[in-house]
């Protein structure tokens, strides 16, 4: 009877003796990782400042390239690297975790993987504090915990990060800069009297001698109701009615960008919002499908203001 535990072998010529390799099992026989290269470090910043990101979010931010492809199988290299030295980790995700909304509940989702979402070790860290590429402070912060059992937020962390990606492709087509960004709790703005504002990110955008700021909103859709949007258009009523704005970004005006996952989505909300909202609000609400942020082009008419049904740019000069 043939031997069951063995691991399939690759049956490409030349590879029948290359064992397949384990997705989250360090490779014994790696040859060690005496330097890093620009992208690996780079690789490694990011993870340092948002705590994990998909191997597609990677490869558009480290190593791009016109066809996306070409562009993973870089990341993957430098990754698989960094992954077998110790400095990064893959984290344990099911494919249902990071199913779209409108992918069903089929028995398709129990089958195959996810992307690779991958995070920094403290290994990985500490090299990057060792060569001066960050400071203390990176080790600080508590190492991502998501997994099997706690993974249902992952897919929404990620459209988060997805902002950001979008966010410094457009500034490296455009030589624009990313000044700022916080995400996650960093991102809370308090009101006063207890209350809060949660964007899920806010950031400021440099173009020349004009900022946008940009408060962060990533709706998967996956809420029933309209409780918790206007919990939100309440919080975001005081927060443009008040100093803290200014007192949090530096900045009087911002916009709410919201990205849905499609355009019934995005039209209902911007719906929602135009009823709900004092009119004063409304015009700093934008709303944009998911696919909008696979582009690097602040200047196409792709945005929804919540006052007009017409697609605006988000900039116009």
């Amino acid at each position: 009877m043939p031997d069951t535990d063995n691991p399939p072998l690759d049956t490409r010529p030349g590879r029948q003796s290359a064992a397949r390799r384990r997705r989250y099992a360090r490779s014994a026989s790696a040859p060690p990782l005496t330097s890093l290269t620009p992208p690996k470090w780079e690789m490694l910043g990011y993870l340092a400042e948002l705590r994990f990101l998909s191997l597609p979010q990677l490869a558009r931010l480290c190593c791009p390239s016109g066809r996306e492809d070409l562009s993973e199988r870089a990341a993957r290299r430098h990754l698989r690297a960094l992954f077998d030295a110790g400095m990064v980790d893959a984290l344990p995700v099911s494919r249902a975790a990071l199913a779209p909304p409108e992918a069903g509940n089929g028995a398709s989702l129990l089958y195959g993987s996810a992307p690779n979402v991958y995070a920094p070790t403290r290994e990985g860290l500490r090299a990057l504090v060792r060569s001066g590429r960050s400071g203390e402070d990176v080790l600080k912060a508590p190492l991502p915990s998501y997994g099997p059992r706690n993974g249902l937020f992952l897919a929404h962390e990620l459209l988060v990060r997805d902002v950001r990606v979008w966010l410094e492709g457009c500034a490296r087509a455009q030589g624009h800069s990313v000044e700022r960004w916080e995400d996650g709790e960093a991102a809370a703005i308090p009101l006063g009297n207890g209350r809060v504002v949660r964007p899920d990110a806010w950031f400021a955008y440099r173009m020349g001698k004009v900022v946008l700021v940009g408060l962060v909103e990533a709706d998967r859709g996956t809420e029933r109701g309209d409780r918790r949007w206007g919990e939100k258009l309440d919080a975001y009523a005081l927060l443009f009615s008040g100093e803290e704005l200014r007192e949090a970004t530096g900045y009087v005006n911002a916009r709410v960008l919201v990205v849905c996952p499609d355009e019934r989505r995005r039209d209902g909300l911007a719906d929602l919002v135009e009823r709900e909202a004092a009119p004063e609000l409304v015009g700093r609400f934008w709303l944009a499908e998911r696919d909008v942020l696979n582009s690097v082009c602040l200047r196409s008419p792709v945005w929804r203001h919540a006052c007009s049904a017409a697609l605006s740019p988000l900039i116009r000069h």
